[in-house]
């Protein structure tokens, strides 16, 4: 027999049994969480729909049809099944001037949250909407606060090669400054990287060409004089304005 525990630990198929046996939709379990937010949290859009056709409520998934909570946790087919239910993909969080796909890109295991981007950019998400600045996030485990920084910003940080086209195809502003007059090309460098992540954050008639010798910090502090103003290094590669 099916029971609310399975639920919690992550049998949402169990859903479908426990009403059978006589429960009701809109049940929570012992800290007052419902069943309709257990099956948010592992994405089961199936049972959702199933609890909301037995009389749970579309409100019970939360704000805005839970779609930031959707995108947090990396569930693409929830977070579609929020905006076909009227979810706004632009909604502002009050607090923090986050959205949702400010909660698509938390996160460095990028596979279920590029699709997630996809969805949201499909929908007109603002791929140039700014966080507040220095306002405490829940995005991030504590103590962590945003910056007036923008979804690439966080892409430089956090997101692969295709997060970052994604932005950039719907019309990204490669170099919109943060609150502190910082670049995703900047965020990218601070989080240390890789080239083709920083190759695709240049901007300004700036381009990189791979160098031969090995770029050690003692190298650079031996050779920095002799460096024009023509010419920088990012990330062990020596950098040249047009």
């Amino acid at each position: 027999m099916a029971t609310i525990q399975q639920i919690v630990d992550g049998r949402t198929d169990a859903v479908f049994e426990y009403l059978a046996t006589g429960h009701s939709a809109s049940e929570t379990d012992q800290d007052g969480v419902t069943l309709v937010q257990w099956c948010a949290y592992y994405g089961d859009v199936s049972a959702i729909k199933f609890l909301l056709a037995h009389g749970a409520t579309k409100d019970s998934l939360g704000t805005n049809v839970g779609l930031m909570n959707a995108c947090f946790h990396g569930h693409w087919r929830l977070s579609e099944f929020a905006i076909e239910r009227g979810a706004d993909v632009n909604r502002v969080d009050p607090q923090t001037g986050e959205t949702a796909l400010s909660a698509a890109l938390c996160k460095t295991r990028r596979a279920p949250y590029d699709l997630v981007m996809k969805v949201l950019l499909a929908h007109g998400a603002n791929q140039n909407c700014g966080t507040k600045k220095n306002v405490e996030t829940d995005g991030f485990m504590r103590d962590c606060r945003t910056q007036g920084e923008a979804p690439l910003h966080r892409a430089a940080a956090f997101g692969d090669e295709e997060a970052i086209q994604l932005l950039l195809d719907a019309g990204a502003v490669i170099d919109a400054p943060d609150m502190n007059g910082e670049t995703p090309l900047s965020w990218a460098s601070w989080y240390a990287r890789p080239v083709p992540i920083l190759r695709k954050l240049l901007y300004g008639g700036i381009r990189s060409t791979r160098n031969t010798r090995a770029w050690t910090s003692t190298f650079w502090a031996s050779h920095k004089r002799r460096l024009t103003n023509r010419s920088f290094v990012v990330a062990g590669q020596r950098c040249e304005r047009d």
